[in-house]
């Protein structure tokens, strides 16, 4: 299997999610599942089917991410002799179509979050912006359409 990679500031914080998942969460599903019992396993006890669908979807996310974890490769940066736009990065570009300008940092697809400033590097823009040098414009094939995007800066 591929490695995906990450940050280890993204890696950290899928740790965090786990553990409190693990620690928090979970006993107190169990303890919902425990007091569901008390009433009978059977397909009326509502609060027992509620419950127990509780604890699955909790299972199924603790083991997503263990399995994320699994796969993560932490990428530590690099040293630069020139400014280039590769993962870990942080790129500002500008939308030519609109003029708007927006600052992103090129992560996996773990930790990427637009709304945050984190761009995947799997994603359409990120991938079309990675190898790209500082004043380049770079068009971009995205679900909505044709983008064409200038680089104005890149900070390591």
């Amino acid at each position: 299997m591929m490695k995906i990679p990450i940050t280890r500031r993204g890696y950290q914080c899928l740790l965090k999610e786990l553990a409190y998942l693990r620690r928090v969460v979970r006993p107190k599903v169990l303890e919902e599942l425990q007091d569901a019992r008390a009433f009978g396993v059977k397909h009326e006890n509502q609060q027992y089917v509620l419950a127990r669908e509780r604890h699955l979807v909790l299972q199924k996310k603790i083991n997503d991410l263990e399995s994320k974890l699994d796969h993560c490769e932490i990428v530590v940066g690099r040293k630069f002799f020139f400014k280039q736009a590769c993962f870990g990065t942080v790129i500002v570009i500008q939308n030519l179509d609109t003029g708007e300008e927006q600052e992103y940092q090129l992560v996996g697809p773990y930790e990427s979050d637009v709304q945050d400033g984190r761009l995947s590097v799997e994603s359409p823009v990120g991938r079309s912006m990675l190898g790209r040098f500082e004043g380049e414009e770079v068009v971009v094939d995205t679900p909505s359409g044709m983008r064409i995007y200038r680089i104005l800066s890149i900070k390591i």
